[in-house]
């Protein structure tokens, strides 16, 4: 075997005046309860208050690359937490290190499992995403000895097609995902609260007429209301009237007020959600290893750090000289979604596979049911047992986005673990597939498909160098990347007539490119990645703002200069080309004083 190495939810979730009220009220108390305790703590835990660091400072420029956790992690807190958290302390302490304004009292709703008490769901707003106003994330969490774990996430909104989503909570008990996609033709919802309860979790768990409901208690307009099933199975539904009926806020046997915040003490015990975080992501100061740190490199560096810092989610890249080895950029080690270029790591791995000889170019490829994402391509409109070989799904894959090609391919080549285990083997640590390729997104990258701006140069750089595969593999690859034509981000920051071979890839907010820029003399790699950040047409040009920065730091000359040049030098090159060939027709219309070479007279020719 080669070796190779590298040096609102609608009916069940709706915000209203009365919610607003009711978390207005919940954050007064619940900031009355932080004073109290910060001073129980005394003076040194004021000092910690004080000197919590901006989100832009802390972090030396010169450190070693940091290694993305496994799971989601919050970032540094501002104050203490209570000695137990809660359900949804956990939820939110999983991804409050990145999304803005969320806050501990913002859930919108809570559920745990009647079918597996170890699985719970927690919804809480999507306020970065564009035209959010009836989104929310859905955090899937397990418990294991006490402690609750974040699974999975997705986006849930009104979706006219369910199943782009479902197909990524296989695993998920059914319970927890029937709430998030109630049907079309739902019942009329009841008005009284024990009857209610029964359709929220007959709705749930699928099963009619098996659940009974107790005597509800109430308090002004706030229920929670006992439930039980044949089987003895006790869970209990938390009801609020919001609007013209009776909304469902959360299920589970006993919630308290950090998971159902407004709910008066006697229906949820009173509890403190996990103290508010600040969003960290990794500072702005430019990063520069080997000896990039030039005067040319810096003039394209400082438009590029100003375009990163306006830019009003995150933004990170890196460049590498594919000559020097040396490499530049801001946030090279921030994780990021990976969305479509996480397909260059799964044509590595494809090519691998036939390298060694595991694969051929011509074997058959049956799609099936686990294969279907929504998103680009059109194998998602053939229904499973479609069929194709590894080199046209290859293709399909790098030229057109096919997310259906990509999942099949990863299945027949060993999954996501062999890829994971094929980008590791390059250097890039940080890379993870946790599900396939598809449309959807996760609350965070530590739940999604990630990677960052360097491992992905680094791999690029191994495809380039013939590390990744053989040089053949190495130079297909970099054949279908150059045929890619459905990002030109990257190609709108260089100069017309330098060739790109890049793979592109967005979802939602987050717009990326990744790819060789092959530049006559000094190619070299730059991978830009967002989140959070602004949707099309902004997002995009984003992109191509950085790739001309890059491209200033690489050349040292503007776009605009080097066409100057190029033009310039073509019209110099047609100048003399027409001179040359005038020359030339002068010298054979000319007439010549020469006698015949044949000794024949001038009257005899």
């Amino acid at each position: 075997m080669r070796k190779y190495t590298k040096t609102k939810k609608k009916g069940f979730v709706r915000n209203s005046a009365r919610k607003r009220l009711a978390r207005a009220l919940f954050r007064a108390t619940a900031f009355l309860f932080i004073l109290a305790a910060a001073g129980l703590l005394g003076w040194q835990s004021f000092a910690k208050l004080d000197n919590t660091a901006a989100p832009s400072e802390g972090l030396d420029p010169d450190r070693e690359r940091p290694k993305v956790e496994e799971t989601p992690t919050a970032s540094p807190i501002s104050a203490p937490d209570p000695p137990n958290l809660t359900l949804a302390s956990f939820a939110y302490k999983s991804v409050a290190g990145e999304l803005p304004n969320v806050e501990p009292e913002d859930i919108e709703y809570t559920q745990k499992s009647v079918e597996d008490p170890s699985w719970a769901v927690v919804l809480f707003p999507a306020p970065n995403l564009p035209d959010n106003d009836d989104r929310s994330f859905a955090l899937f969490l397990r418990e294991d000895e006490g402690a609750w774990t974040a699974a999975k996430s997705a986006t849930i909104a009104n979706q006219e097609f369910p199943r782009d989503v479902k197909t990524l909570l296989t695993d998920v008990p059914d319970d927890l995902v029937n709430p998030l996609f109630p049907p079309d033709e739902a019942p009329e919802p009841a008005d009284k609260p024990a009857e209610r309860a029964v359709q929220a979790i007959e709705a749930a768990t699928g099963q009619r007429g098996d659940w009974d409901a107790s005597e509800p208690e109430s308090e002004g307009g706030f229920h929670r209301v006992p439930v039980e099933n044949d089987d003895g199975s006790p869970t209990a539904v938390y009801l609020n009237e919001e609007g013209e009926g009776l909304e469902i806020a959360g299920i589970g046997p006993a919630l308290t007020s950090a998971e159902v915040p407004g709910f008066p003490a006697g229906l949820a015990d009173p509890a403190f959600a996990a103290s508010p975080e600040t969003v960290r992501f990794a500072p702005t100061t430019p990063v520069y290893d080997g000896g990039s740190d030039s005067e040319r490199v810096r003039e394209g560096m400082d438009e590029a750090l100003a375009e990163v810092r306006e830019y009003p989610g995150a933004l990170g890249f890196y460049a590498l000289d594919l000559e020097s080895g040396d490499g530049y950029g801001i946030r090279p080690d921030e994780a990021f979604f990976s969305a479509s270029t996480i397909k260059i790591a799964v044509m590595a791995a494809v090519y691998r596979k036939l390298d060694e000889g595991e694969l051929e170019y011509s074997d058959a490829i049956t799609t099936e049911e686990s294969d279907w994402a929504a998103g680009a391509g059109w194998l998602q409109w053939e229904t499973p047992g479609a069929r194709t070989t590894v080199e046209d799904a290859l293709w399909l894959m790098m030229t057109q986005s096919d997310n259906v090609a990509t999942n099949a391919l990863m299945r027949f080549a060993g999954g996501p673990a062999y890829v994971n285990e094929v980008v590791a083997s390059l250097g890039a640590e940080n890379t993870r597939i946790h599900w396939k390729v598809t449309s959807e997104r996760a609350a965070v990258p530590s739940l999604d498909n990630r990677t960052t701006p360097r491992d992905m140069a680094e791999i690029l750089e191994s495809i380039y160098t013939g590390e990744a595969a053989s040089e053949y593999a190495s130079g297909e690859m970099i054949g279908l990347m150059r045929q890619n034509n459905l990002e030109y981000w990257m190609e709108g920051g260089i100069p017309e007539g330098v060739r790109a071979a890049n793979k592109g890839g967005w979802l939602d907010a987050s717009y990326n490119d990744v790819g060789i820029v092959e530049h006559e003399g000094k190619p070299y790699v730059l991978a830009t990645f967002t989140k959070y950040g602004q949707n099309m047409p902004n997002g995009e040009r984003t992109l191509a703002d950085i790739s001309e920065a890059v491209w200033l730091s690489q050349t040292g000359q503007t776009k605009d200069e080097y066409e100057d040049e190029q033009r310039e030098e073509a019209e110099n090159e047609a100048r003399e080309e027409r001179e040359r060939s005038e020359n030339r027709e002068e010298r054979e219309n000319s007439p010549s004083d020469d006698p015949p070479s044949d000794g024949s007279s001038e009257s005899e020719r």
